[in-house]
């Protein structure tokens, strides 16, 4: 079901937002795209990782109880402006849950989650490979007597993969990090666990500069409180180079990492001993030894949690998580950008009257933000994967779901150890499953309806070809061009040519404009009232 949303120019033939006018050579206008949509069925289906990928479209990963065989994986691939090209679901007769995707060199894809209708235990780590349109080439488990996760994975310089999240079958303590590597087949080279006597798990990793891997997580064996930040550090091989906790008293914990320009990382999770709520959104800056450089807290009266951070290209930071301080509803989506110093450029929450939450954020090549998590205010079941494109600062046109928010911002000085850890190199048993594969058919929804006047003019010189007003839409441009009108179910419903100015009827409905001249080809949606 479609409902209401302008999205702005795409160019079609070169596949970005750029206009040419050979007579104004020196300007270059450039748009963005901005959307938010709800993918799903009628029961719980949640995106947790989205990444853009090469065509620059999105491939989301999450799980799905609408399809399937009963609680599977779920892969999704959307073009640029998040209309859907395919949807996959894998697994068996019992839960499998993805919580990282990665597009891979080949054109194809990496994911990572858990598995119990499959493996040696209870819950074993699944690694799932796809061609570029979803296809699957092979799938593996690792795992022992009890339950083994992945909870983030990434292809490695040598085309192998490191997968990390958490074991209970292996290691020093009741859970532990677990570490594995691959070759570009899925045939297991190493595992590591790393941990004390109690919790310690991890949710994000990533190939260092210097071939290695930093890791990211919480720990219960060390530190000054109940949880600590983990933050790990091993050389190619898994050997471990350096472990540091940060925390207070109370409840701190990691679920993003990344490594950052000058060498250092970036961490973003949350914490219960600082800030101005019950949890905060908490964000970390260390050096490449893991020494810290900077702490922020991000929140308000109640929780507020981060669950992703990138560096974003001035040299801040993109953080996406959720709040239940702030917004419309009970939990809404959190989005924050910060100055490479941490400080607060702006923050906004996107939802509705229930509960919304992001867990993946990566900044897109137009500048902008993709964003992807669940919904539980809108879409066709219960909760739907939710997947938001905004531009730079955070917005999506004049979209009502959207809210500027003015967090506290608190500047901690977070007790820091390096613990002495128990590793081990255990040997976990590798199945190659055949999960079932579906291609089902998903329920699309756009809850962002915007009203266009007449007198609107958009950013992006797309606004300088098509106007659109009550009953009709104005289209201009340079010398003689050729317009095609379609509905939103492909079919053509005007096709007609003009020079300078041409006004076409229309009745009320949501088009896609095609205008093609020597100057310009570009589409464009609009909504006619």
């Amino acid at each position: 079901m479609y409902v209401g949303v302008f999205l702005s120019a795409l160019l079609v033939d070169r596949g970005m937002g750029v206009c040419v006018f050979p007579s104004s050579p020196s300007v270059d206008r450039t748009s963005t795209i901005a959307f938010a949509k709800t993918f799903g069925g009628s029961y719980d289906d949640y995106a947790y990782s989205v990444q853009q990928t090469s065509d620059g479209g999105y491939i989301v990963a999450g799980y799905t109880w609408s399809f399937g065989a009963g609680g599977d994986v779920f892969l999704l691939k959307t073009d640029a402006s998040g209309n859907l090209q395919w949807a996959k679901t894998f697994g068996g007769s019992s839960y499998d849950h993805a919580f990282s995707v990665q597009q891979t060199s080949d054109g194809g894809y990496i994911v990572a989650g858990y598995t119990e209708s499959f493996g040696a235990g209870w819950d074993d780590v699944f690694l799932l490979k796809t061609d570029a349109s979803g296809n699957l080439q092979w799938a593996k488990t690792f795992g022992g007597s009890y339950d083994d996760y992945a909870w983030s994975v990434q292809q490695t310089s040598d085309g192998g993969y490191i997968v990390a999240g958490r074991t209970y079958s292996f290691g020093a303590g009741d859970w532990d990090v677990f570490l594995l590597k691959t070759n570009a087949s899925g045939n297991l080279q190493w595992a590591k666990t790393f941990g004390g006597s109690y919790y310690d798990g991890t949710y994000s990793v990533q190939q260092t500069s210097d071939g290695g891997y930093i890791v990211a997580g919480g720990t219960e064996s060390f530190g000054a409180g109940w949880y600590d930040v983990f933050l790990l550090k091993t050389d190619t091989s898994g050997n471990l180079q350096w472990a540091k906790t940060f925390g207070g008293s109370g409840w701190d914990y990691a679920y993003s990492v990344q490594q950052t320009s000058d060498g250092g990382y970036i961490v973003a999770g949350y914490t219960w001993s600082f800030g101005a709520g019950w949890y905060d959104v908490f964000l970390l800056k260390t050096d490449a030894s893991g020494n810290l450089q900077w702490a922020k807290t991000f929140g308000g009266s109640s929780d507020d949690a981060a669950l992703s951070v990138q560096q974003t290209s001035d040299g801040g930071y993109i953080v996406a998580g959720y709040t239940y301080s702030f917004g419309a509803g009970s939990y809404d989506v959190f989005l924050l950008k910060t100055d490479a110093s941490g400080n607060l450029q702006w923050a906004k929450t996107f939802g509705g009257s229930s509960d919304d939450a992001a867990l993946s954020v990566q900044q897109t090549s137009d500048g902008g933000y993709i964003v992807a998590g669940g919904t539980y205010s809108f879409g066709a079941g219960d909760y739907d994967a939710f997947l938001l494109k905004t531009d730079a600062n955070g917005n999506i046109g004049t979209c009502a779901i959207v809210a500027s928010v003015t967090p506290t911002v608190d500047t901690p000085s977070p007790s820091v150890t390096s613990p002495t850890l128990t590793l081990t190199s255990p040997t976990p048993t590798v199945t190659t499953p055949s999960p079932t594969v579906t291609s089902p058919t998903l329920v699309v929804n756009e809850p962002c309806p915007l009203s266009i006047s007449e007198e609107q003019r958009f950013d992006g010189c797309f606004a300088d070809v098509v106007r659109v007003g009550k009953g009709h839409i104005t289209v201009s441009s340079i010398g003689e061009f050729r317009v095609k009108i379609y509905d939103v179910s492909g079919n053509v419903v005007k096709d007609v040519k003009g020079k300078g100015v041409l006004r076409i009827s229309l009745k009320k409905g949501v088009y896609f404009v095609e205008v093609v001249s020597r100057e310009i080809k570009r589409v464009e949606r609009v909504i006619v009232r």
